[in-house]
Formats: structure tokens, sequence, C-alpha cells
């Protein structure tokens, strides 16, 4: 039986109150906080009839093992994972929009992943995927860090990855990995076309077999005296180059 997962902060609060109010156990608010922010939550969650307890911030504090919650916690019913039947649908919904695909392969710090998403939503990709196993999945850290962003985007959880990649290659996506040690620029690549970026892990990159699967590996050109970028900041570069080549052509 899986745990109850616990999301906290505003824009995850609000984001979840709007996305999946059935979802929800307990509302937890500290208690003499008045902010707009706070007060709109208070509102949201009081017209669908979610009962609103409020409590001291010390209480807040154990909830959460001391986080920054902002005052608001939510319990809520954890969502069951997006297999790969269910990766077929989500292509077959996307096939005629020309869609940008993210795959994380490995990630393991929450932080990480989380910025990724964020920033996934907010360039328009069509869907995330990432593995099951020797990952990081969506947690409290990862969904305060993505401020919101996790209700808003498709994020199907695979066990195979290369197996995952096949499929989406089929549906005619072409698949780029982002590698340091590629010779071509990510700037080369037509990103106009429907593709499935690929960002690895924060230790070794992408993994050998994924590595295999890619159509094409390219690499930001960065200065001599930096090695690499962090990973959440190589893929919002990557996928706002998509972004800039298909608004601004």
């Amino acid at each position: 039986m899986k745990k109850n997962e616990k999301i906290y902060g505003i824009h995850p609060a609000i984001e979840f109150i709007k996305v999946s109010p059935d979802r929800i156990i307990n509302i937890w608010i500290q208690e003499e906080l008045k902010s707009e922010s706070i007060l709109s939550i208070s509102n949201m969650a009081e017209s669908i009839g979610l009962s609103i307890q409020h409590s001291r911030k010390e209480t807040l504090d154990k909830i959460t093992n001391k986080q920054n919650h902002q005052g608001i916690v939510l319990e809520v019913i954890q969502s069951g994972d997006i297999n790969t039947n269910s990766l077929e649908k989500i292509l077959e919904k996307n096939e005629k929009n020309n869609p940008i695909y993210l795959i994380l392969d490995s990630i393991q710090d929450p932080h990480n992943l989380g910025a990724c998403i964020r920033t996934a939503v907010a360039s328009g990709v069509s869907a995330i995927i990432i593995p099951k196993n020797r990952a990081v999945g969506i947690n409290e850290t990862v969904r305060k860090v993505a401020c919101g962003a996790v209700e808003n985007i498709d994020i199907i959880t695979v066990v195979n990855l290369v197996r995952a990649i096949k499929k989406i290659k089929e549906m005619g996506v072409w698949v780029i990995g982002a590698s340091t040690d590629s010779k071509q620029s990510i700037y080369d690549f037509d990103l106009k076309i429907p593709i499935a970026i690929v960002i690895g892990g924060e230790d070794k990159g992408i993994r050998t077999q994924v590595r295999k699967e890619c159509d094409y590996l390219g690499s930001l050109p960065i200065t001599k005296n930096i090695e690499s970028l962090n990973l959440s900041v190589a893929a919002g570069i990557v996928l706002f180059e998509a972004v800039r080549q298909r608004k601004y052509k």
C-alpha cells in the first residue's frame, strides 16, 4: 500500500487544489497567517468543501521535517505510476502537435528533477519520461522545487527507458541527447521537428544503452574553464533553443 504524500508550499498547494482536489485528505494552514496567498488557498479549499486545520508553526514543521512549508501543507493520496502502456496513449495524443518530449535518465537529486519539470512546463514540453528504478521519483521536494508544475504536465514513469525511447522513435520523433563529449553543437540541429531531448544524470550523464538509442548527440558550447553545466540548466538551454527555433524563425 502506498503511503500518503505531503505537498507543501504556496504554489504547489494552489496548483494541486486546482487540479486534483479529490486526492486531498487533510489541509494544515499555519494559524495567524493572513497573507493574500493563504487567504486565496483557504477560499479555494472551502469552496469545494475541504476542511482546514489551523495549526501552530511547530506542527507544520514536524509534519514536513522542518522544510520551508510557507504555512501550508496538504496530505494527499499518491497517484499511481504511469506506465509504458500509457506512454503509447500520450504519444498518440501528441502525434499531430509537433511534440517536444523531455527524457531524464537517472536523475538522483530531487532539486534537479523539480527544476527540470518547472522548465519543461515553461517551455511547452508535451510530456516528461523518467525511469522507475535508479532515479528519484516525484516526491515532496520535487513538488516544492517545481512550484506546482508537476500538476501541469504528463510525467511518465517507465520500467525500461530504452524500450520507451524505441516507442517514441516509432512515432516519428527524433531523439537528441545532450552530451558534453559531442563535437556537434546542439545549435546545429533542427529542433522544429518532433523531438525528444535526453538529459543524463548528475554522475555519469546519459547511460550507454540510452546513448545508443539517440539519433544525435549534441553539446553546449561552453568555455574551457567550465567542464559542464548543472543538468537542469542544460535542459533549460536546450528546451528554450527549441522554443526560439519554433517561434522566432
